[in-house]
Formats: structure tokens, sequence, C-alpha cells
């Protein structure tokens, strides 16, 4: 679907390259399971089973009687008694048993004999309390609410006698390592430790950042002339928009539909989100080698080739072109719970909006934050308008702390490469809350491992980050590594 990776997912670290624009982490999170299963191949096959625990609606009215029920997964095999329970927060998608099977959490539970678990996140998968996501039915979902479950989680799994001595280590990644971190910021006596990666910790409305960093990755790993080459294929879209030959010669030239009015503010800044997106693909799930493969293809064609498969809704497969109408995009996100569910939660607590309002960029100023407003009150009514978007972002940085959250324990680890880090904890908070940045790193790499292409950076981190989580909870062999010369 087009919409959402406001910010990719994204375990929220999924990604389509043409739902960016929108949705951001959201879409990100699928995009990141599929890219795992046809890179990585088969994962370790043990047992994995499948479990539901009753959750209350609302965690925060005593009087709530309506429930829902959970699904999580559990796995055994290595744990050993004493050992730690290793949970991985699930984010903006389906859960996946993928991150139960191979990544940083599978080695931590390998090696300090570990129990692990993955929960999935209150309307996501198949954990919906409600079938209709209607604004009256999406009011129970919020990061806070989503804690509160992960806490009750846990704590049942800790009833049981056999995991008396057992730590507790929360991992996450995007918008579900914001969840890791506070985790242990809302209940510290509850989870031992927590990986946050590539967690936007910070709510921002206008993420003008966001392309920034994208600008500083192909000025920095693209091909000589790159940067100048887009800004001279955007700069052409820009003035073809300013007369209707223009118009008519791009929508010949981009396979735009007749049918769309691309005289409306709103469907052309669609355009130049659509278009932009695939830019925002490379830099936050890429690689220098990626990005200096899509400087090539650019230098070739001086064309932006936008998604036209099952991911995009942009697509019009019967007359074969583009549909950049806005409304009919309204429509075709209502069809979809996710993209719903996680729409609503960049409207009421994080913003996340990626926007072209910044000198500091080679795509023109064709994409306003005022879309995102549109957005927000045509799915869920007037009310969602920017002032509520505003008091949402205030109170969740109040209530995480932003850039400066009051965690021991936790560790904050983001890829330079990645556009998000741009609003992760980039210092140390202290020397128990370190931050770690890995050079030519992109989202959510530190999750996963790829021994064959991995530099040497990327390694060198995972070993850091383990030695902290093993030194943290008093497991296993944790002696600190040495960084070769």
């Amino acid at each position: 679907m087009y919409f959402v990776e406001f910010n990719i997912i994204l375990s929220s670290c999924l990604y389509f390259s043409d739902a960016f624009g929108l949705y951001g982490l959201g879409n990100g999170y699928r995009f990141f399971v599929r890219e795992l299963n046809s890179t990585f191949g088969v994962f370790d096959s043990s047992p994995i089973l499948t479990k539901w625990i009753r959750q209350p609606l609302d965690h925060f009215d005593q009087n709530e009687t309506r429930a829902w029920h959970m699904r999580y997964f559990e796995r055994l095999d290595y744990w050993k008694r004493k050992g730690p329970i290793y949970m991985f927060i699930n984010g903006e998608g389906p859960a996946s048993q993928w991150f139960l099977q191979t990544g940083i959490l599978y080695e931590l539970a390998k090696e300090t004999k570990g129990a692990m678990y993955l929960g999935e996140h209150r309307y996501y998968g198949k954990s919906k309390p409600f079938k209709d996501f209607s604004t009256e039915n999406l009011a129970y979902l919020s990061s806070r609410q989503a804690l509160a479950d992960f806490a009750k989680l846990i704590k049942a799994i800790k009833m049981s006698p056999k995991y008396n001595e057992s730590k507790v280590v929360v991992v996450g990644g995007s918008y579900a390592g914001n969840l890791a971190a506070w985790m242990r910021l809302l209940y510290p006596n509850l989870v031992d430790a927590a990986i946050a990666s590539s967690a936007p910790v910070l709510a921002k409305k206008d993420f003008y950042e966001y392309l920034e960093n994208v600008s500083e990755d192909f000025e920095q790993h693209g091909t000589p002339g790159c940067f100048d080459k887009i800004k001279e294929v955007f700069s052409k879209y820009d003035e073809l928009f300013k007369t209707s030959s223009g118009i008519e010669q791009l929508r010949e030239e981009e396979q735009i539909c007749e049918s769309t009015d691309m005289d409306k503010p709103e469907n052309k800044q669609l355009f130049f989100l659509d278009k932009t997106s695939e830019f925002m693909y490379e830099a936050q799930y890429g690689s220098p080698e990626s990005i200096k493969g899509f400087c090539e293809d650019l230098k070739n064609t001086s064309q932006v080739f936008s998604a036209k498969d099952d991911d995009s809704d942009l697509w019009n497969e019967k007359n074969n072109c583009f549909d950049y109408d806005f409304d009919a995009m309204i429509e075709n996100m209502r069809q979809v719970d996710w993209i719903m569910a996680w729409t609503y939660q960049t409207c009421t607590e994080f913003g996340y909006f990626p926007t072209t309002n910044s000198d500091e960029q080679p795509f023109t100023n064709n994409v306003f934050v005022d879309l995102f407003f549109s957005l927000c009150t045509k799915l869920y009514g007037h009310d969602f308008d920017e002032k509520r978007i505003d008091e949402g972002i205030e109170r969740s940085n109040n209530m995480y702390g932003g850039l400066t959250p009051n965690v021991t324990q936790v560790v904050f680890v983001n890829g330079d490469l990645d556009p998000y880090h741009k609003l992760g904890v980039l210092e140390d908070v202290s020397y128990e809350a370190p931050a770690k940045i890995i050079p030519l790193s992109s989202h959510c790499r530190d999750l996963f491992s790829d021994k064959a292409k991995d530099p040497e950076e990327l390694k060198e981190a995972r070993k850091y980050i383990k030695y902290l989580i093993k030194r943290w909870i008093g497991a296993g062999e944790y002696k600190k590594p040495v960084k070769k010369p």
C-alpha cells in the first residue's frame, strides 16, 4: 500500500519503496521481513509456540471490563535454569517469528541460555481489539497502552516459578525501539535491560531533517555528479508544473492517469512525495553500494521510476497509469487496518511527517506539512487537526523524555545512513545508557547479520551491544571487545 514509514517498519523495521512518503515507519516493517526472507533464506526451524493472553481494552480505567486477546510467541529450546528472558517487542505490523530464529536476540539467547518471546502490538497482525477500525475504536491505540500490554505479558511469563531468577531484556527496532527504551523507563522493576535500535524517540511534526539526511547520503556516497542530477530532475518536475502544457508533458512522460487533476495542490504534492520516496528507501534501507547503483540508473535515464508492483495503490493496472489522486488514496487507506492504525499513531502521538521544508536538499520544496494535516483530518475527523497533532507530540515528549530519557541499562543504536537517526539518541545519556552510531549502516541493521557482507564496523557494533547486555544482566561471557587497529 502506498501511504504510511511516516516512518518505516518500522519491529517496525520495514518499508515499501513507494509507501514511505506517508506511511514511513509502518510500511518499513513489512518490507524488512520480506527482504530478510529473500536475502537470508532458511532460518533455524526449531519449534516456536503461538500463545495468547487476555488484555484489558484500557489499562488505565479501573472500571474497564472489556478485553481482547494479544498474540505472542515462545521459544525455549536454548533456555536453562536461571537463564534470562528475551522479549522482542513487535511494532506497527504483524508479528514475525523471524526474530526468534536469527539476529541479535537469537544470538544472545544461544550465548546466555535464554528464553525467547515475541509480543504482538495491539491493533496489528492478529492482536486486534476490534474488527472495525473506526475513529471511535482506535481511541485505545497508543504507545502507552501497548507498553502496558507488554508489561502485563512479562508479568504473566514471570509468574512461572522457573523464571524466579531470570532477568528480562527487551529488544525492539524503529518505533518498537522506542517501546524497548520506554519499557525500561516506565517499568524499571520489570525490565532489566533494553536494546533500542534505530529508535526515533523524539516526536516531531515537521520532520524536514529526514530529507536533509537523504541528501547527505547521496552527496557523500553517490557517484560523481549524482547530487546535481537529482537537483536537475526535480527542478524539471517543478518547472513543468508551472504551465498547462508542462503538466501535459509530465502526464505523458510519467504515465499519469488522464483523469487525475494535477492542478490540485494535494495531488501535486503526492507526485513529489512518490518520486522522493524512491530516494528515501535507498537512504533508509540501502548501502553505499546500492546508492551508487541508484545514481547510475538516474544518470542513464534522467528519470525516477516509481514502483508499479502490488504494494503501490498509486498504480492503476486497469488503465496502465499512475493515479496521484489524494482523495482516492485516502479511500484506499481506509481498507487496510494496519495503515489506519499506524497513521492514527502518527496523527496522535509522533508526527514524523517528512517534508521538503529545508534548503539543504535537492528535491525542491513541494511537500508541505499541511498535506499530512489534511491526511489526518480526512481519515479520522475534523478534530484531528494541527492543534491536536501538536498536543500529542508535546505529550509524548513530556512523557518519555525525548532525546534525554531518564533511563539506565539501555543501549541506543543508530546507523548514520538511516534518516531516522536524526530523531534518535546520538550521545550517551549516561555511562549506563550509551549511544552507538554505526558508520555506513542503515535502519535496524544491527538486529540481523549477514556475515559474508557485513562491514567490520557493524560486526564490532554487535559485539559491543551484546557485551553491554551480558554485563548488565550478569550472564555469559562479557569481556569488552577490543577495537581492532
